[in-house]
């Protein structure tokens, strides 16, 4: 008698299909919406903050090149005259119109003062660019000038 071996008759064992990586699982997909929408968000965002920021730099930009000029000219009334105008142009960007447009002589120089939390321009060095500016004969002190300007600009509240 012979005694067959049981285990000869047995198939073998069914591996399931290898798995794919596509569909991926739902981990995966809220993963790359997360990963997206805070791409998307954090786009958005860079470019307001550089939207907002870019009046400042442009202004500051522009204070260098007048500063380079004057040194260049050393034409005070020029660059008294430019000063002011960049200053202008700079708080009818940051501020309302119809708050700084109307604005002239000490009235001005307050209002430079109160938002560059400062009392340079109506006491110091910057009350030259009040009435004075349209005057042939000024003596301002141009080297507290400059960076009296650049501190105004630098602390406005854009």
């Amino acid at each position: 008698m012979s005694v067959e071996n049981p285990l000869v008759n047995l198939k073998d064992i069914h591996l399931p299909p290898p798995v794919s990586f596509w569909p991926p699982a739902p981990g995966w997909w809220i993963l790359a919406v997360l990963l997206i929408s805070s791409l998307f968000f954090g786009g958005v965002w860079f470019y307001r903050r550089h939207k907002k920021r870019k009046p400042k730099t442009e202004a500051l930009r522009i204070l260098k090149d007048l500063q380079i000029l004057y040194q260049n000219s050393q034409d005070e009334v020029a660059s008294l005259r430019n000063l002011s105008n960049l200053l202008r142009r700079t708080a009818l960007t940051f501020y309302d119109n119809d708050e700084v447009a109307s604005l002239q002589g000490s009235s001005w120089l307050e209002f430079l003062d109160k938002t560059g939390k400062t009392k340079e321009f109506s006491q110091g060095a910057g009350k030259v660019l009040g009435n004075e500016v349209f005057q042939q004969k000024v003596n301002p002190d141009m080297n507290a000038l400059f960076p009296l300007v650049k501190k105004w600009i630098s602390s406005s509240r854009h």
